[in-house]
C-alpha cells in the first residue's frame, strides 16, 4: 500500500488514463497589470514540492483512502512568450485538451487571469455551451476592462461573453471592503450568488458550498484563489489580506468539490513564493489540494459501492 500522496503521481505520458491530471501555470503577468506582487510564476513547482513532500494517501478525518487513485500530471503548460494573448492561447487549448483525456483537471497557479483561458479551454471540451463555476475569493474579479486580460478580469469576461452562465455562478468569500458597488451590482445583473466573507464565518462553510455546488450544475469548476484565506495562515499570495477563510474553511471548500463529480475543473490560484514563510503557504496550497482528491476519491469509492 502506498503510504504517500507523491507514489500515486505519475507523468501523463504513462497515465493516459487517470482519475485526475495535475497541470502547472507558471503565470503572474496578469496580477503584476494589476499592481500585484509578482512571482506567481513559481507557484506550479512550489506546489508540487508540498504534495510530495507531506501528504499521506489515508484521510483520518474521513476513513477514505487515496491509495487506489490515478493522479496523471502533464507538468506546466509552456507560457514564456512574450505575447501575453498567445500565453492565453497557449492555455486554452491545452486545458480543452485534458478536460477531453481526462474527468478532472486541477490546475496549479499562477496569477487569476490563467482562469478566463482555463475555463474556456472546458468549455471547448464540453461543447461549447457556458458553464457553471465558483469562486472563492477575497476578490470578486469581474472588472471591465475590454482589452484587458487581468487578474482582476477573469470572471467578468467569462460572464459578458457568456461562457460562464451568470445563474450557475457563486463567489464565495467576498471581503467587505475589497470590491467595488460597481462589481457587486454587476454580479446582480447577471443573476450571480454572492456569499460575502461575513457570512462564511458566521455559518462555515459547507452550507454555501454545497449549495454553490448545486446551481453549478455539470460540468463546472472552482476556482480557490489562496488570497482568499487569512494572511497569517497565507502569507505568500499576490495580494495578502488581513482577514479571510481559515485552512479548516478552505479544506472544506475543497473536499465538497471533489465529491462533486460535476467539477471537472478544480484550480488553486495566486500562491506567490517568493514571499513565503517556511513554505507555509505553498503547504496550505498542497493541503488544499489532498482535500480535493480526498473527496474525489471518497466520491469513486461511494459510487463504485452502489
Amino acid at each position: 500500500m502506498p503510504d504517500f500522496l507523491r507514489d500515486l503521481i505519475r507523468p501523463a505520458a504513462e497515465l493516459p488514463e487517470a482519475d485526475v491530471c495535475l497541470v502547472g501555470l507558471p503565470l503572474d503577468f496578469g496580477t503584476v497589470l494589476e499592481g500585484g506582487r509578482a512571482g506567481a510564476v513559481h507557484a506550479p513547482d512550489a506546489i508540487r514540492r508540498e504534495l510530495r513532500r507531506y501528504h499521506k494517501t489515508y484521510n483520518l478525518e474521513h476513513n477514505v483512502s487515496l491509495e487506489n487513485l490515478r493522479i496523471a500530471d502533464a507538468g506546466n503548460v509552456n507560457l514564456r512568450q512574450p505575447n501575453h494573448e498567445e500565453n492565453h492561447r497557449r492555455i486554452r487549448e491545452k486545458l480543452g485538451e485534458l478536460c477531453r483525456q481526462y474527468p478532472r483537471v486541477v490546475v496549479l497557479g499562477g496569477s487569476h487571469d490563467g482562469t478566463y483561458s482555463t475555463v474556456r479551454g472546458l468549455v471547448d471540451a464540453s461543447g461549447g455551451q457556458p458553464v457553471g463555476g465558483i469562486n472563492l475569493d477575497a476578490h470578486a474579479d469581474v472588472k471591465h476592462k475590454p482589452d484587458v486580460i487581468s487578474s482582476g478580469t477573469p470572471f467578468g469576461k467569462l460572464l459578458r461573453e457568456e461562457f460562464l452562465a451568470g445563474p450557475r455562478f457563486t463567489e464565495i468569500g467576498l471581503h467587505s471592503n475589497l470590491n467595488t458597488k460597481t462589481d457587486i451590482d454587476f454580479l446582480h445583473e447577471q443573476q450571480a450568488y454572492i456569499v460575502p466573507l461575513a457570512h462564511v464565518q458566521a455559518d462555515g462553510m459547507p452550507n454555501y458550498m454545497r449549495r454553490a455546488l448545486q446551481r453549478a450544475g455539470s460540468p463546472a469548476f472552482v476556482s480557490f484563489d489562496i488570497d482568499g484565506c487569512a494572511e497569517a495562515y497565507a502569507p505568500a499570495v499576490s495580494a495578502p489580506s488581513a482577514d479571510g477563510f481559515t485552512p479548516r474553511q478552505a479544506t472544506a471548500a475543497a473536499f465538497l468539490a471533489g465529491q462533486a463529480a460535476e467539477v471537472c475543473l478544480f484550480e488553486v490560484v495566486e500562491l506567490n513564493p517568493i514571499f513565503d514563510r517556511d513554505h507555509q503557504t505553498a503547504r496550505l496550497a498542497a493541503t488544499i489540494i489532498t482535500a480535493y482528491l480526498t473527496g474525489v476519491a471518497a466520491q469513486l469509492t461511494a459510487q463504485q459501492q452502489r
